[in-house]
């Protein structure tokens, strides 16, 4: 027989939260905590803002201690440097996620390649080097505040960790003595290693953050098919296979949008119940405000809700995912605008957990081995998929094609997000405006060779009347 070949491995990096069973003083890590919140809010205000764009992570504690020193607060130089570099970090990564958007729009704006370069080299060393450039930074880029004062962030030197028993260890952390250490009780089963974590959460009780790895063995081969993924709201994701993926939450968010507003229209009842109360009755009224109007049921409730809707998306795309594959799926990372919804629309969309849709498929990526790729979402909803233009129109779940077959809607959007996967002409930052010239240009083309024009395609209800404008201009220019 043969030798297996070689599996192929991955690791998988997350966060895993202990409970803190017992502390040997509360009181301290209090006073630590507090005491961390200052070099946490004096890196935001020195270096959230232009100061620290592109700074190296490691140069912050020089910085930072220009203005103030660990000694004048009497906390040590190592929690102090660790609390710093920590922030720091967090600005980073808010610097990273503007620049997302800031590369978007230098796309939008210039066609020119070494144009792009000029202002990409700028975003990076000097963003104020342009005034365009200036103005759209100032946009994307706000100034930071912190007001964190619940955790303390340990290196590998502010600890020692020791097993008790199988289930429960023994972790020391460092005190504002030196030489002194505090002695936490945790219920994990392994030893804690790297950087970790100390918060005191919402219920007022301790846990230890700590980053775990974990290895994954990835199926044999490479994506040997390409799967084009709609997302929505009544089913998570429709594939181009013409297959539903956790069908059903949309009822599940919107029952959780209902209850948070049912919460919310009675927590303000109370509230003006008690200030009503407050002249007459004050001791009443503070006991209302003191036992009626707390966050921790209420954000336990929500905590419980995302999870299980989030163990119902990933626990399908499992199922359906199982062997490599290329996904395209659209790109929505941009803010959603438009017409001023009814209330009860802006509710669900606010709840609409679209971002934990793209995290559940790249996690099923990384443990599938398969490859994710984002694309122009424009009018994916309105192309017919089987001949790539804007004939037809979408009703509803139904996309009435010009020659009368109706299908699916989010099976035909599925379909033409996997074309546009492999679209040389529609790229992921191209305006809307821009992709609609493109796709109008194709939908003049194939009713030339078909021999009809726009104008009968307008008068047998093929085009809509929203694209006659553009389509007769392009049909124009499509004559010369």
């Amino acid at each position: 027989m043969s030798k297996n070949k070689k599996q192929r491995q991955t690791e998988y990096m997350y966060t895993q939260v202990v409970p803190v069973a017992s502390c040997s003083d509360e009181a301290q890590v209090n006073e630590i905590m507090r005491l961390c919140g200052t070099p946490r809010a004096l890196t935001y205000n020195k270096l959230g803002s232009l100061q620290g764009w592109g700074l190296d992570w490691k140069k912050a504690d020089p910085i930072v201690r220009s203005i103030l020193k660990p000694t004048d607060i009497g906390l040590p130089g190592k929690l102090w440097e660790w609390s710093v570099n920590d922030t720091m970090k967090a600005i980073l990564a808010q610097q990273e996620a503007a620049k997302t958007f800031l590369i978007r729009e230098i796309y939008h704006k210039t066609k020119d390649d070494l144009e792009r370069k000029r202002l990409i080299h700028l975003l990076n060393t000097n963003p104020t080097g342009d005034n365009w450039l200036h103005r759209s930074f100032r946009k994307q880029y706000l100034k930071g505040h912190t007001f964190v004062r619940n955790q303390v962030v340990y290196q590998g030197a502010g600890y020692s960790c020791k097993r008790l028993t199988r289930n429960t260890l023994t972790l020391k952390v460092a005190a504002l003595t030196r030489g002194k250490r505090i002695a936490l009780k945790l219920r994990c089963r392994h030893i804690i290693k790297g950087q970790i974590r100390l918060i005191r959460n919402e219920q007022g009780t301790l846990e230890v953050h700590c980053t775990c790895v974990k290895t994954l063995v990835l199926p044999q081969g490479k994506p040997n098919r390409k799967l084009g993924i709609d997302k929505g709201y009544t089913e998570a994701f429709y594939t181009s296979d013409n297959t539903k993926i956790a069908d059903g939450v949309g009822a599940m968010m919107s029952a959780k949008t209902k209850r948070i507003a049912n919460t919310n229209r009675n927590r303000y009842r109370i509230r003006a119940f008690a200030e009503s109360a407050q002249a007459h009755d004050p001791q009443k009224a503070a006991r209302i405000l003191e036992n009626n109007l707390g966050y921790k049921v209420k954000s336990r409730k929500l905590q419980r809700e995302k999870a299980t809707i989030q163990n119902f998306i990933r626990r399908d795309l499992r199922r359906n995912i199982t062997a490599p594959v290329e996904i395209f799926c659209e790109d929505l990372t941009q803010p959603l605008r438009g017409k001023q919804q009814a209330k009860s629309i802006n509710g669900k969309l606010n709840q609409w957990m679209k971002g934990e849709l793209q995290a559940s498929i790249e996690k099923i990526s990384l443990e599938t081995g398969s490859t994710v790729s984002v694309v122009n979402p424009a009018y994916t909803s309105q192309v017919d998929a089987a001949t790539g233009t804007l004939l037809g129109q979408r009703k509803g779940d139904c996309f009435i094609r010009y020659t009368g077959d109706v299908v699916q809607s989010d099976y035909n959007a599925a379909i033409n997000t996997c074309n546009r996967g492999t679209d040389d002409e529609i790229t992921r930052y191209m305006k809307s405006g821009e992709v609609l010239a493109v796709l109008m240009d194709r939908t003049v083309r194939y009713l030339h060779s078909i021999g009809t024009s726009v104008q009968t395609a307008l008068a047998l209800g093929w085009l809509l009347p929203k694209f006659k404008t553009i389509a007769v201009k392009c049909e124009s220019k499509y004559h010369l």
